[in-house]
């Protein structure tokens, strides 16, 4: 693990259940243009929304391989999602669009807050392909260490104090968040 990551960790342990926020002012600005023309704050949309379950199921800032997991199948569902928006605009003979329920004076400034947020989010599912990568590699590095040598045993017996510590804060941050 990093050190940047167990420095985050400690913040996070330290914060005691802080609310970080990675959310930027302009993609608040795009989801607030689209979210007002497409009046998605009423009941009906707020009520049992989609991704409940996956934002239950990321219980806190210390990462997990499922979390990554889920949150880039979740992001897949979105890109599709766009994908599907794209395709409507481009097919204009059909009526019941998306876009169709967004007033004309209004249109372009959604398709940009759509560009927007799908490039945003095709930026941030990169981000955790590569994160799920290295954590890969990471993983199949500590598979071939030599357990049997007694250097490596030396070293890793130097280090058992900061391991276990940073394996005790990812334990303490995954159980403290979940009760």
């Amino acid at each position: 693990m990093s050190p940047l990551c167990l420095l985050f960790l400690l913040g996070a342990v330290g914060t005691s259940q802080a609310s970080f926020q990675f959310i930027s002012q302009m993609l608040k600005k795009d989801h607030e243009v689209v979210a007002h023309a497409l009046k998605l704050t009423q009941v009906e949309f707020i009520a049992g929304p989609l991704f409940s379950s996956v934002i239950r199921n990321v219980n806190s800032s210390c990462q997990r391989r499922d979390d990554v997991q889920m949150m880039s199948t979740t992001l897949d569902v979105y890109d599709r999602i766009f994908s599907s928006i794209q395709k409507q605009k481009e097919q204009q003979d059909q009526a019941d669009t998306l876009l169709s329920q967004v007033p004309p004076s209004q249109r372009s400034e959604v398709e940009s807050a759509l560009q927007h947020l799908q490039q945003r989010m095709k930026t941030l599912k990169g981000k955790l392909k590569q994160m799920n990568e290295k954590r890969e590699e990471e993983l199949d590095r500590l598979k071939t260490i030599e357990v049997d040598d007694v250097l490596v045993q030396k070293k890793a017996l130097a280090q058992f104090k900061a391991v276990y510590q940073a394996a005790s804060l990812i334990g303490h941050c995954g159980h403290a968040l979940s009760d």
